[in-house]
């Protein structure tokens, strides 16, 4: 039961972060940046990219193994620039649908869960449920934005500002956690 409890306050605390970092601090919004002549740059796109996807410039066939000369050609074409990393829908959507919420808040209660689950196996205390959980988030941030920012070049601004985010969201979660489910021998 306790872990139960754990998983909905846990869950409920990190989407309320994630709300108060994204829609109040703005943690990482410095980073988005408007495309000039977006007007023009938008046609083009939808002249030339029919299918939703994540798109990489300059792009080499990955469908298959490439060759030598394709690897070349395409490593000389990334050293001269410019490269890109563009996650692209070809039609628009709502913005802030409940749908998006609900996924939001399913996903920050699957992560509180796995939280808790790993402070129940470690039968900790208060002080020590605090720690591990912020070490989830800095584990978490660890394994997935630094090679982010370093294969696929995310600006650091952003990198640093999910950094703060994930210990944040984790130290906070932790809290109540460690509370709910300190050993209490």
């Amino acid at each position: 039961m306790r872990l139960i409890i754990a998983t909905i306050l846990g869950g409920i605390v990190m989407f309320a972060w994630g709300a108060l970092s994204h829609m109040v601090f703005n943690i990482e919004g410095n980073v988005f940046k408007s495309i000039p002549n977006e007007t023009v740059v938008s046609s083009a796109m939808k002249s030339n990219i029919s299918e939703p996807g994540l798109y990489v410039m300059p792009g080499i066939d990955m469908s298959k193994t490439p060759t030598a000369e394709e690897q070349q050609a395409w490593a000389a074409k990334y050293k001269e620039g410019p490269t890109a990393f563009l996650v692209y829908y070809p039609t628009g959507d709502d913005v802030f649908t409940p749908r998006q919420f609900i996924t939001q808040f399913g996903s920050d209660f699957g992560a509180a869960l796995l939280g808790a689950i790993i402070l129940s196996l470690a039968a900790v205390t208060f002080l020590r449920g605090v720690i591990i959980s912020t070490l989830i988030g800095l584990a978490g941030w660890t394994a997935i934005l630094v090679p982010y920012w370093t294969w696929y070049k995310f600006p650091w601004a952003f990198v640093r500002g999910d950094l703060i985010d994930q210990i944040a969201g984790w130290f906070l979660a932790g809290l109540v956690l460690a509370f709910v489910l300190r050993n209490r021998r």
